[in-house]
C-alpha cells in the first residue's frame, strides 16, 4: 500500500533533505508514515507529484520510473 506515495517522500527527501520531506507533509496534510499506509489514488499521487515538484523545482517523473 502506497508505494508511490512513499517514493515520492523518498525522492522529495533525497532530493530536497528533510526540510522538503516537512514541506511535503505539510502540503499535503498528510505525513510520510499515514502516506504510506494509505492506499495510492491516481488523484492522489498526481496532488503529491504536483506539490513535490513545486517543492523541488523539478519533474519528478523520471524519478518514478
Amino acid at each position: 500500500m502506497g508505494e508511490k506515495l512513499a517514493k515520492i517522500y523518498k525522492i522529495v527527501e533525497d532530493q530536497g533533505g528533510n526540510s522538503a520531506r516537512i514541506k511535503l507533509a505539510t502540503a499535503t496534510g498528510l505525513p510520510k508514515k499515514d502516506a504510506e499506509e494509505m492506499k495510492d489514488k491516481p488523484e492522489i499521487i498526481e496532488k503529491f507529484k504536483a506539490i513535490a515538484n513545486d517543492i523541488l523545482g523539478i519533474n519528478i517523473d523520471e524519478y518514478l520510473q
